[in-house]
């Protein structure tokens, strides 16, 4: 029966993989999912966030302005997919598959340590980035209390609270000991791999910037720079001030991270 099952799956695996290779799967977004693999995915989720979040300690939610600052961070990162009361979510999200949720019930029936989870940590193969690296800890659990009251929120009183503060403080600090792992995650959330094919990091064969490979035998960074440690942690944050109309954008990435991505950089050899 074991070897039958390993025959089967091993069939399974097979047919799949061919079925991708030849072209007749349809990857439009405009082609829903099948009910089955709708339901699948949403529990995989539910009981993976669950997993994930079980030790997480929820602090006060109830702190004066936690609910302002909450709304405006909502207001600045999660409405545009997720939509607010008598606001749309932006045309982008509306046609994404799968559809970010309303998080009117979501944020009804999800505990406090589940939505801080998702909010802090994303959810792969959807729309949802970590906001853990644009966010600072205090935004998050703010954003979590305002979750928590936004199904009592009309269109007029959401309009009021999440005007009530001007901006979402973002980032500033490390999260995690720096490591060649946490390094690829730093990397990986400010979408480098999306222009460079980065040694160790997952990502599309794209040759829009240099790759980031053998990095420590370079001698120079974009032709001008000595390829220092220090040189290479002020381009990941100032391209444009180094070299006024180089691809390379500005990322905002804070001192922190551009110092971990140029330290992994440089194990590269």
């Amino acid at each position: 029966m074991a070897a039958g099952a390993i025959v089967t799956l091993l069939i399974g695996g097979v047919a799949g993989m061919l079925l991708l290779l030849s072209g007749t799967y349809d990857t439009a977004a405009t082609s829903q999912h099948f009910a089955i693999t709708h339901r699948l995915l949403e529990a995989g989720l539910h009981y993976s966030v669950a997993a994930a979040a079980e030790d997480i300690e929820v602090p006060p939610l109830d702190q004066p302005g936690m609910v302002e600052q909450g709304a405006a961070c909502y207001r600045e990162h999660c409405a545009q997919c997720h939509g607010a009361p008598g606001i749309a979510a932006g045309s982008a999200a509306q046609g994404q598959q799968p559809v970010a949720t309303n998080l009117t019930q979501v944020a009804r029936e999800w505990p406090p340590n589940q939505l801080y989870q998702v909010t802090k940590k994303g959810v792969r193969m959807t729309g949802m980035p970590a906001w853990e690296f644009a966010m600072a800890e205090h935004s998050l659990w703010s954003t979590v209390s305002f979750l928590k009251q936004l199904p009592d929120h009309d269109a007029a009183s959401y309009a009021k609270v999440a005007d009530a503060v001007d901006s979402c403080p973002a980032a500033t600090d490390l999260t995690a000991v720096p490591s060649k792992d946490y390094a690829k995650i730093v990397l990986r959330q400010y979408a480098c791999h999306s222009c460079h094919i980065i040694e160790g990091v997952v990502g599309p064969n794209s040759h829009v910037g240099p790759a980031l490979v053998a990095w420590s035998q370079r001698r120079y960074i974009a032709g001008t720079l000595p390829n220092t440690p220090e040189n290479l942690t002020r381009w990941i944050q100032h391209p444009q001030q180094l070299r006024p109309g180089t691809m390379m954008p500005d990322l905002r990435v804070p001192e922190s991270h551009a110092q971990v991505m140029a330290n992994y950089l440089f194990t590269l050899d």
